[in-house]
Protein backbone atom coordinates (compact mmCIF):
# COMPACT_ATOMS: atom_id res chain seq x y z
CA UNK A 1 0.00 0.00 0.00
CA UNK A 2 1.51 3.39 -0.96
CA UNK A 3 2.43 5.77 1.83
CA UNK A 4 -0.29 8.30 2.59
CA UNK A 5 0.72 11.94 2.28
CA UNK A 6 -0.95 14.48 4.55
CA UNK A 7 -3.07 17.07 2.79
CA UNK A 8 -1.03 20.02 4.04
CA UNK A 9 2.10 18.47 2.51
CA UNK A 10 0.32 17.40 -0.66
CA UNK A 11 -1.11 20.88 -1.28
CA UNK A 12 1.88 22.94 -0.15
CA UNK A 13 2.29 25.98 -2.40
CA UNK A 14 4.58 25.19 -5.37
CA UNK A 15 4.33 28.60 -7.10
CA UNK A 16 4.08 32.18 -5.89
CA UNK A 17 0.61 32.38 -7.41
CA UNK A 18 -0.43 29.49 -5.15
CA UNK A 19 0.82 31.25 -1.99
CA UNK A 20 -2.40 32.34 -0.26
CA UNK A 21 -2.83 35.52 1.74
CA UNK A 22 0.73 36.92 1.54
CA UNK A 23 0.45 39.16 -1.50
CA UNK A 24 2.81 41.87 -0.26
CA UNK A 25 5.68 39.50 0.52
CA UNK A 26 5.04 37.53 -2.67
CA UNK A 27 5.19 40.63 -4.89
CA UNK A 28 8.38 41.87 -3.23
CA UNK A 29 10.17 38.52 -3.60
CA UNK A 30 9.09 38.13 -7.22
CA UNK A 31 10.27 41.64 -8.01
CA UNK A 32 13.67 40.91 -6.44
CA UNK A 33 14.03 37.69 -8.47
CA UNK A 34 13.06 39.29 -11.81
CA UNK A 35 15.34 42.31 -11.31
CA UNK A 36 18.21 40.17 -9.94
CA UNK A 37 18.23 42.16 -6.70
CA UNK A 38 18.01 39.20 -4.32
CA UNK A 39 19.41 40.00 -0.89
CA UNK A 40 21.93 37.76 0.84
CA UNK A 41 19.75 37.29 3.94
CA UNK A 42 16.00 37.30 4.63
CA UNK A 43 13.95 37.05 7.81
CA UNK A 44 10.42 35.63 7.46
CA UNK A 45 8.41 36.16 10.65
CA UNK A 46 4.81 35.46 11.57
CA UNK A 47 2.53 33.08 13.43
CA UNK A 48 2.43 29.36 12.71
CA UNK A 49 0.97 28.02 9.49
CA UNK A 50 1.13 31.27 7.51
CA UNK A 51 3.51 30.09 4.75
CA UNK A 52 6.98 31.16 5.91
CA UNK A 53 8.78 27.92 5.09
CA UNK A 54 6.79 27.45 1.88
CA UNK A 55 7.81 30.94 0.72
CA UNK A 56 11.44 30.19 1.61
CA UNK A 57 11.38 27.02 -0.51
CA UNK A 58 9.72 28.89 -3.36
CA UNK A 59 12.46 31.51 -3.27
CA UNK A 60 15.13 28.81 -3.29
CA UNK A 61 13.41 26.95 -6.14
CA UNK A 62 13.07 30.11 -8.26
CA UNK A 63 16.73 31.11 -7.76
CA UNK A 64 18.06 27.77 -8.99
CA UNK A 65 15.41 27.02 -11.63
CA UNK A 66 16.98 26.47 -15.06
CA UNK A 67 13.68 26.54 -16.95
CA UNK A 68 12.33 29.79 -15.52
CA UNK A 69 11.30 32.48 -18.00
CA UNK A 70 13.52 35.54 -17.66
CA UNK A 71 10.67 38.03 -17.06
CA UNK A 72 8.91 35.74 -14.60
CA UNK A 73 9.72 34.68 -11.04
CA UNK A 74 7.67 31.48 -11.13
CA UNK A 75 9.72 28.24 -11.05
CA UNK A 76 9.01 25.80 -13.85
CA UNK A 77 8.68 22.78 -11.46
CA UNK A 78 9.99 20.57 -14.30
CA UNK A 79 13.76 21.01 -14.38
CA UNK A 80 16.09 18.80 -12.34
CA UNK A 81 16.64 21.47 -9.67
CA UNK A 82 12.90 22.08 -9.16
CA UNK A 83 12.11 18.37 -9.02
CA UNK A 84 14.84 17.72 -6.45
CA UNK A 85 13.75 20.66 -4.28
CA UNK A 86 10.11 19.56 -4.41
CA UNK A 87 11.17 16.05 -3.36
CA UNK A 88 13.44 17.41 -0.61
CA UNK A 89 16.62 15.87 -2.03
CA UNK A 90 18.36 18.95 -3.47
CA UNK A 91 21.97 19.34 -2.33
CA UNK A 92 21.86 23.11 -2.82
CA UNK A 93 18.96 23.54 -0.36
CA UNK A 94 20.03 23.04 3.25
CA UNK A 95 17.25 23.23 5.85
CA UNK A 96 18.34 23.53 9.48
CA UNK A 97 15.98 23.03 12.40
CA UNK A 98 17.24 25.57 14.94
CA UNK A 99 15.12 24.00 17.69
CA UNK A 100 17.38 20.90 17.70
CA UNK A 101 20.55 22.46 16.21
CA UNK A 102 20.77 25.58 18.32
CA UNK A 103 24.31 25.54 19.64
CA UNK A 104 27.53 27.23 18.62
CA UNK A 105 29.02 23.96 17.33
CA UNK A 106 26.34 23.62 14.67
CA UNK A 107 26.91 27.22 13.53
CA UNK A 108 30.67 26.65 13.36
CA UNK A 109 30.02 23.63 11.13
CA UNK A 110 27.78 25.80 8.93
CA UNK A 111 30.53 28.44 8.62
CA UNK A 112 33.02 25.81 7.48
CA UNK A 113 30.71 24.41 4.76
CA UNK A 114 29.25 27.71 3.53
CA UNK A 115 32.29 28.40 1.33
CA UNK A 116 31.76 25.23 -0.73
CA UNK A 117 30.37 25.83 -4.22
CA UNK A 118 26.81 24.82 -5.12
CA UNK A 119 26.34 21.31 -6.52
CA UNK A 120 23.93 22.09 -9.37
CA UNK A 121 22.51 25.60 -9.50
CA UNK A 122 24.04 29.06 -9.11
CA UNK A 123 23.03 29.43 -5.46
CA UNK A 124 23.27 27.50 -2.22
CA UNK A 125 20.30 28.39 0.02
CA UNK A 126 20.25 27.90 3.80
CA UNK A 127 16.82 27.87 5.46
CA UNK A 128 17.07 28.15 9.27
CA UNK A 129 13.65 27.28 10.68
CA UNK A 130 12.57 28.47 14.16
CA UNK A 131 15.65 30.72 14.15
CA UNK A 132 14.71 32.34 17.47
CA UNK A 133 15.71 29.08 19.21
CA UNK A 134 19.41 29.65 18.50
CA UNK A 135 21.49 30.45 21.55
CA UNK A 136 23.17 33.83 22.01
CA UNK A 137 26.67 32.46 21.30
CA UNK A 138 25.30 30.80 18.13
CA UNK A 139 23.83 34.11 16.94
CA UNK A 140 27.13 35.85 17.63
CA UNK A 141 29.01 33.20 15.66
CA UNK A 142 26.62 33.62 12.73
CA UNK A 143 26.80 37.44 12.55
CA UNK A 144 29.88 37.86 10.35
CA UNK A 145 28.85 35.12 7.90
CA UNK A 146 25.33 36.53 7.76
CA UNK A 147 26.63 40.02 7.01
CA UNK A 148 29.16 39.07 4.32
CA UNK A 149 28.41 35.57 3.01
CA UNK A 150 30.00 34.19 -0.17
CA UNK A 151 28.27 35.48 -3.33
CA UNK A 152 26.65 32.11 -4.01
CA UNK A 153 24.92 31.85 -0.60
CA UNK A 154 21.47 33.09 0.47
CA UNK A 155 20.26 32.80 4.07
CA UNK A 156 16.54 32.62 4.92
CA UNK A 157 15.64 32.73 8.63
CA UNK A 158 12.09 31.71 9.58
CA UNK A 159 10.65 32.40 13.01
CA UNK A 160 7.36 32.55 14.89
CA UNK A 161 8.85 34.88 17.52
CA UNK A 162 10.80 37.69 15.88
CA UNK A 163 11.15 39.56 19.19
CA UNK A 164 13.68 36.96 20.33
CA UNK A 165 15.90 37.59 17.30
CA UNK A 166 18.79 39.95 18.23
CA UNK A 167 18.65 43.38 16.61
CA UNK A 168 22.14 42.78 15.22
CA UNK A 169 20.72 39.88 13.19
CA UNK A 170 17.55 41.70 12.12
CA UNK A 171 19.68 44.59 10.87
CA UNK A 172 21.50 42.27 8.50
CA UNK A 173 18.33 40.80 6.96
CA UNK A 174 15.41 41.96 4.85
CA UNK A 175 12.38 41.22 7.03
CA UNK A 176 8.97 40.15 5.74
CA UNK A 177 6.04 39.75 8.13
CA UNK A 178 3.57 36.99 7.23
CA UNK A 179 0.03 37.82 8.34
CA UNK A 180 -2.59 35.45 9.72
CA UNK A 181 -5.04 34.21 7.12
CA UNK A 182 -8.61 35.47 7.20
CA UNK A 183 -11.50 33.03 7.54
CA UNK A 184 -12.51 33.81 3.95
CA UNK A 185 -9.04 32.92 2.63
CA UNK A 186 -8.98 29.67 4.62
CA UNK A 187 -12.48 28.72 3.48
CA UNK A 188 -11.59 29.36 -0.16
CA UNK A 189 -8.46 27.21 0.08
CA UNK A 190 -10.30 24.39 1.85
CA UNK A 191 -12.99 24.43 -0.84
CA UNK A 192 -10.30 24.07 -3.52
CA UNK A 193 -8.71 21.12 -1.68
CA UNK A 194 -12.09 19.44 -1.07
CA UNK A 195 -12.91 19.60 -4.81
CA UNK A 196 -9.51 18.17 -5.70
CA UNK A 197 -10.02 15.31 -3.21
CA UNK A 198 -13.66 14.71 -4.26
CA UNK A 199 -14.86 15.35 -0.71
CA UNK A 200 -18.13 17.13 0.05
CA UNK A 201 -18.02 19.47 3.06
CA UNK A 202 -20.93 21.62 4.20
CA UNK A 203 -20.32 25.36 4.11
CA UNK A 204 -21.03 25.61 7.87
CA UNK A 205 -18.41 22.92 8.58
CA UNK A 206 -15.89 24.84 6.45
CA UNK A 207 -16.53 28.00 8.43
CA UNK A 208 -16.14 26.10 11.71
CA UNK A 209 -12.76 24.72 10.62
CA UNK A 210 -11.61 28.16 9.47
CA UNK A 211 -12.63 29.75 12.77
CA UNK A 212 -10.99 27.00 14.84
CA UNK A 213 -7.68 27.29 12.93
CA UNK A 214 -7.25 30.91 14.15
CA UNK A 215 -5.45 32.16 11.05
CA UNK A 216 -3.22 29.11 10.45
CA UNK A 217 -3.68 27.58 7.01
CA UNK A 218 -1.69 24.49 7.97
CA UNK A 219 -3.90 23.89 11.02
CA UNK A 220 -7.04 24.32 8.91
CA UNK A 221 -5.90 21.82 6.27
CA UNK A 222 -4.83 19.42 9.03
CA UNK A 223 -8.27 19.64 10.65
CA UNK A 224 -9.96 18.89 7.35
CA UNK A 225 -7.58 15.95 6.90
CA UNK A 226 -9.04 14.52 10.12
CA UNK A 227 -12.55 14.81 8.67
CA UNK A 228 -11.81 13.15 5.31
CA UNK A 229 -12.15 9.56 6.68
CA UNK A 230 -15.74 10.46 7.63
CA UNK A 231 -16.55 11.25 4.01
CA UNK A 232 -18.95 8.39 3.25
CA UNK A 233 -21.26 11.31 2.53
CA UNK A 234 -21.09 15.09 2.93
CA UNK A 235 -19.23 16.18 6.08
CA UNK A 236 -21.85 17.94 8.18
CA UNK A 237 -21.50 20.62 10.81
CA UNK A 238 -22.48 18.19 13.59
CA UNK A 239 -19.88 15.60 12.62
CA UNK A 240 -17.21 18.33 12.44
CA UNK A 241 -18.19 19.59 15.90
CA UNK A 242 -18.13 16.07 17.33
CA UNK A 243 -14.65 15.32 15.96
CA UNK A 244 -13.13 18.69 16.89
CA UNK A 245 -14.71 18.74 20.36
CA UNK A 246 -16.56 22.03 19.81
CA UNK A 247 -19.79 22.67 21.72
CA UNK A 248 -23.03 23.87 20.17
CA UNK A 249 -23.03 27.72 20.26
CA UNK A 250 -26.60 27.69 21.59
CA UNK A 251 -25.47 25.75 24.68
CA UNK A 252 -22.59 28.16 25.21
CA UNK A 253 -24.93 31.16 24.90
CA UNK A 254 -27.20 29.63 27.53
CA UNK A 255 -24.21 28.96 29.78
CA UNK A 256 -22.98 32.54 29.41
CA UNK A 257 -26.49 33.85 30.15
CA UNK A 258 -26.56 31.89 33.42
CA UNK A 259 -23.15 33.24 34.46
CA UNK A 260 -24.01 36.87 33.67
CA UNK A 261 -27.37 36.56 35.45
CA UNK A 262 -25.71 35.22 38.60
CA UNK A 263 -27.35 31.77 38.38
CA UNK A 264 -24.42 29.66 39.63
CA UNK A 265 -26.30 26.36 40.04
CA UNK A 266 -27.85 26.60 36.58
CA UNK A 267 -24.45 27.49 35.08
CA UNK A 268 -22.83 24.37 36.57
CA UNK A 269 -25.70 22.19 35.32
CA UNK A 270 -25.38 23.68 31.82
CA UNK A 271 -21.59 23.12 31.88
CA UNK A 272 -22.17 19.46 32.81
CA UNK A 273 -24.46 19.05 29.79
CA UNK A 274 -21.85 20.64 27.51
CA UNK A 275 -19.11 18.40 28.95
CA UNK A 276 -21.27 15.27 28.63
CA UNK A 277 -21.83 16.10 24.94
CA UNK A 278 -18.09 15.58 24.37
CA UNK A 279 -16.95 19.20 24.08
CA UNK A 280 -13.28 19.87 24.79
CA UNK A 281 -12.85 22.28 27.70
CA UNK A 282 -10.43 24.63 25.95
CA UNK A 283 -12.88 24.99 23.10
CA UNK A 284 -15.66 25.66 25.63
CA UNK A 285 -13.66 28.46 27.23
CA UNK A 286 -12.79 29.92 23.82
CA UNK A 287 -16.45 29.78 22.81
CA UNK A 288 -17.42 31.64 25.98
CA UNK A 289 -14.71 34.22 25.25
CA UNK A 290 -16.04 34.77 21.73
CA UNK A 291 -19.61 35.15 22.99
CA UNK A 292 -18.55 37.55 25.75
CA UNK A 293 -16.47 39.57 23.31
CA UNK A 294 -19.41 39.90 20.87
CA UNK A 295 -21.69 41.09 23.70
CA UNK A 296 -19.04 43.53 24.89
CA UNK A 297 -18.77 45.08 21.41
CA UNK A 298 -22.57 45.38 21.27
CA UNK A 299 -22.67 47.06 24.70
CA UNK A 300 -19.95 49.53 23.73
CA UNK A 301 -21.80 50.33 20.49
CA UNK A 302 -24.92 51.13 22.54
CA UNK A 303 -22.75 53.07 25.07
CA UNK A 304 -24.10 50.87 27.86
CA UNK A 305 -21.09 51.38 30.14
CA UNK A 306 -22.32 49.42 33.22
CA UNK A 307 -22.97 46.30 31.12
CA UNK A 308 -19.73 46.81 29.21
CA UNK A 309 -17.77 47.01 32.46
CA UNK A 310 -19.32 43.75 33.74
CA UNK A 311 -18.62 41.98 30.44
CA UNK A 312 -15.06 43.29 30.41
CA UNK A 313 -14.38 41.82 33.88
CA UNK A 314 -15.87 38.48 32.82
CA UNK A 315 -13.76 38.47 29.64
CA UNK A 316 -10.62 39.17 31.71
CA UNK A 317 -11.40 36.17 33.93
CA UNK A 318 -12.00 33.94 30.89
CA UNK A 319 -8.70 35.04 29.32
CA UNK A 320 -6.88 34.05 32.50
CA UNK A 321 -8.83 30.78 32.61
CA UNK A 322 -7.84 29.95 29.00
CA UNK A 323 -4.18 30.04 29.97
CA UNK A 324 -4.69 27.98 33.12
CA UNK A 325 -6.76 25.21 31.51
CA UNK A 326 -3.82 24.10 29.36
CA UNK A 327 -1.56 23.26 32.32
CA UNK A 328 -3.98 22.43 35.14
CA UNK A 329 -4.17 18.83 36.42
CA UNK A 330 -7.98 18.97 36.78
CA UNK A 331 -9.21 21.40 34.11
CA UNK A 332 -12.89 20.53 34.58
CA UNK A 333 -12.86 21.48 38.26
CA UNK A 334 -10.97 24.67 37.41
CA UNK A 335 -13.58 25.70 34.82
CA UNK A 336 -16.46 24.87 37.18
CA UNK A 337 -14.90 26.82 40.06
CA UNK A 338 -14.19 29.88 37.88
CA UNK A 339 -17.67 30.03 36.32
CA UNK A 340 -19.33 29.51 39.72
CA UNK A 341 -17.24 32.30 41.27
CA UNK A 342 -18.09 34.67 38.42
CA UNK A 343 -21.81 33.88 38.73
CA UNK A 344 -21.79 34.42 42.50
CA UNK A 345 -19.87 37.71 42.20
CA UNK A 346 -22.15 39.03 39.46
CA UNK A 347 -25.22 37.97 41.41
CA UNK A 348 -23.92 39.84 44.46
CA UNK A 349 -23.21 42.99 42.45
CA UNK A 350 -26.74 43.13 41.05
CA UNK A 351 -28.39 42.75 44.46
CA UNK A 352 -30.47 45.81 45.44
CA UNK A 353 -28.93 47.81 48.32
CA UNK A 354 -31.26 50.02 50.45
CA UNK A 355 -30.72 53.71 49.76
CA UNK A 356 -28.79 55.46 52.47
CA UNK A 357 -26.49 52.55 53.29
CA UNK A 358 -23.07 53.85 54.33
CA UNK A 359 -19.59 52.38 54.65
CA UNK A 360 -18.65 51.12 58.15
CA UNK A 361 -17.73 53.85 60.58
CA UNK A 362 -14.23 54.15 61.97
CA UNK A 363 -12.65 52.78 58.84
CA UNK A 364 -10.50 55.78 57.97
CA UNK A 365 -6.99 55.50 59.26
CA UNK A 366 -5.10 58.52 57.93
CA UNK A 367 -5.41 61.43 55.56
CA UNK A 368 -2.80 62.99 53.32
CA UNK A 369 -2.89 66.02 51.07
CA UNK A 370 -2.22 65.70 47.38
CA UNK A 371 0.63 67.91 46.09
CA UNK A 372 -1.90 69.43 43.66
CA UNK A 373 -4.43 70.31 46.33
CA UNK A 374 -6.82 67.35 46.12
CA UNK A 375 -7.25 65.57 49.44
CA UNK A 376 -6.67 61.81 49.32
CA UNK A 377 -7.85 59.53 52.16
CA UNK A 378 -6.54 56.03 52.77
CA UNK A 379 -8.74 53.27 54.22
CA UNK A 380 -7.35 50.74 56.66
CA UNK A 381 -8.28 47.09 56.26
CA UNK A 382 -11.91 46.71 57.30
CA UNK A 383 -13.38 43.43 58.47
CA UNK A 384 -17.05 44.32 57.91
CA UNK A 385 -18.65 43.75 54.47
CA UNK A 386 -18.70 46.98 52.49
CA UNK A 387 -22.01 48.01 50.91
CA UNK A 388 -22.34 48.32 47.15
CA UNK A 389 -22.99 51.70 45.45
CA UNK A 390 -26.60 52.86 45.27
CA UNK A 391 -28.15 51.49 42.09
CA UNK A 392 -29.90 54.75 41.12
CA UNK A 393 -26.64 56.67 40.65
CA UNK A 394 -24.54 53.83 39.27
CA UNK A 395 -25.03 54.57 35.56
CA UNK A 396 -23.95 58.23 35.69
CA UNK A 397 -21.02 57.43 37.99
CA UNK A 398 -19.71 54.66 35.74
CA UNK A 399 -20.11 56.84 32.63
CA UNK A 400 -18.13 59.73 34.14
CA UNK A 401 -15.51 57.37 35.57
CA UNK A 402 -15.08 55.71 32.16
CA UNK A 403 -14.31 59.12 30.64
CA UNK A 404 -11.66 59.69 33.32
CA UNK A 405 -10.04 56.32 32.59
CA UNK A 406 -9.90 57.12 28.87
CA UNK A 407 -7.81 60.24 29.60
CA UNK A 408 -5.16 58.34 31.60
CA UNK A 409 -2.14 56.79 29.94
CA UNK A 410 -2.00 53.01 29.71
CA UNK A 411 0.32 52.44 32.68
CA UNK A 412 -1.67 54.61 35.08
CA UNK A 413 -5.00 53.31 33.81
CA UNK A 414 -4.01 49.73 34.67
CA UNK A 415 -3.95 50.60 38.37
CA UNK A 416 -7.57 51.86 38.27
CA UNK A 417 -9.26 49.27 36.05
CA UNK A 418 -10.33 47.28 39.14
CA UNK A 419 -11.81 50.35 40.90
CA UNK A 420 -15.58 50.66 41.50
CA UNK A 421 -16.56 54.39 41.70
CA UNK A 422 -19.11 55.87 44.11
CA UNK A 423 -19.90 59.61 44.04
CA UNK A 424 -21.37 61.48 47.01
CA UNK A 425 -21.43 65.20 46.20
CA UNK A 426 -17.81 66.30 46.09
CA UNK A 427 -16.53 62.97 47.46
CA UNK A 428 -15.39 60.23 45.03
CA UNK A 429 -14.98 56.84 46.70
CA UNK A 430 -12.98 54.23 44.79
CA UNK A 431 -13.52 50.67 46.03
CA UNK A 432 -10.85 48.04 45.31
CA UNK A 433 -11.08 44.28 45.63
CA UNK A 434 -7.34 43.63 45.82
CA UNK A 435 -4.72 45.22 48.01
CA UNK A 436 -2.21 45.31 45.17
CA UNK A 437 -4.46 47.55 43.05
CA UNK A 438 -5.40 49.58 46.15
CA UNK A 439 -1.74 50.38 46.82
CA UNK A 440 -0.83 51.10 43.18
CA UNK A 441 -3.81 53.44 42.78
CA UNK A 442 -2.68 55.56 45.73
CA UNK A 443 0.81 55.81 44.26
CA UNK A 444 -0.64 57.08 40.94
CA UNK A 445 -3.05 59.60 42.54
CA UNK A 446 -1.13 62.64 41.23
CA UNK A 447 -1.90 61.65 37.64
CA UNK A 448 -5.55 60.92 38.49
CA UNK A 449 -6.51 64.11 40.35
CA UNK A 450 -6.52 66.65 37.42
CA UNK A 451 -9.00 64.50 35.46
CA UNK A 452 -11.20 63.89 38.52
CA UNK A 453 -11.33 67.65 39.24
CA UNK A 454 -12.31 68.28 35.61
CA UNK A 455 -15.17 65.81 36.11
CA UNK A 456 -16.47 66.68 39.60
CA UNK A 457 -15.01 70.13 40.30
CA UNK A 458 -11.97 71.63 42.02
CA UNK A 459 -13.19 70.84 45.54
CA UNK A 460 -13.43 67.08 44.97
CA UNK A 461 -11.87 64.64 47.41
CA UNK A 462 -10.89 61.07 46.53
CA UNK A 463 -11.24 58.24 49.02
CA UNK A 464 -9.38 54.97 48.27
CA UNK A 465 -11.08 52.04 50.00
CA UNK A 466 -10.34 48.33 50.09
CA UNK A 467 -13.08 45.72 50.17
CA UNK A 468 -11.20 43.54 52.60
CA UNK A 469 -14.11 41.27 53.44
CA UNK A 470 -15.03 40.65 49.81
CA UNK A 471 -11.41 40.07 48.81
CA UNK A 472 -11.02 37.50 51.58
CA UNK A 473 -14.13 35.64 50.45
CA UNK A 474 -13.35 35.60 46.72
CA UNK A 475 -9.58 35.07 46.59
CA UNK A 476 -7.32 34.56 49.62
CA UNK A 477 -4.44 36.19 47.76
CA UNK A 478 -4.47 38.09 44.48
CA UNK A 479 -2.30 36.50 41.83
CA UNK A 480 0.12 38.78 39.94
CA UNK A 481 -1.28 37.24 36.73
CA UNK A 482 -4.65 38.85 37.52
CA UNK A 483 -3.22 42.34 37.33
CA UNK A 484 -4.62 44.14 34.24
CA UNK A 485 -1.20 45.48 33.27
CA UNK A 486 0.37 41.99 33.44
CA UNK A 487 -2.49 40.55 31.39
CA UNK A 488 -2.02 43.25 28.74
CA UNK A 489 1.72 42.50 28.48
CA UNK A 490 1.08 38.75 28.22
CA UNK A 491 -1.56 39.34 25.51
CA UNK A 492 0.59 41.72 23.43
CA UNK A 493 3.68 39.50 23.47
CA UNK A 494 1.76 36.19 23.31
CA UNK A 495 3.61 34.95 26.38
CA UNK A 496 2.84 33.42 29.73
CA UNK A 497 3.93 33.91 33.35
CA UNK A 498 6.40 31.16 34.29
CA UNK A 499 7.83 32.52 37.52
CA UNK A 500 6.88 35.17 40.07
CA UNK A 501 9.59 36.71 42.20
CA UNK A 502 8.78 38.88 45.19
CA UNK A 503 11.00 41.90 45.70
CA UNK A 504 11.21 44.17 48.69
CA UNK A 505 10.61 47.88 48.18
Amino acid sequence: MPEYQSLYRKYRSQTFGDLVGQEAASRALQGAIISARVAHAYLFSGSRGTGKTSAARLLAKALNCTGRVRDSAEPCNKCQSCVEMTAGSALDLIEIDAASNRGIDEIRDLREKVTLAPALGPFKIYIIDEAHMLTEPAFNALLKTLEEPPPHVVFILCTTDAQKIPLTVIGRCQQFVFRRHSEEQITSRLTHIAKAENVQVDAEAMQLIARTAQGSMRDAVGLMDQLVPLASGPISLESARALLGIADPRLLDSLLDDVLAGRAAEALAELSRVYAAGAELRQVVRGLMEGCRDRLVAALTKRDHPIARRLSSVLDALLHLDGEVRRHAEPRFLVEATLARLAVELGTETAVIPEGAAPPAGALRAAASSPQGGEVKVLASATEPVPQPVAAAASAEVSGWSDVLEKLNRTVRAAYLDAQPEVDGTLLVLWFRYGFHHKKAQEQSMQLMPHVRAWLGDGVKVDFRLREGEAARSTPKASPEDDPFVREVVRRFDGRVTRVKEVSE
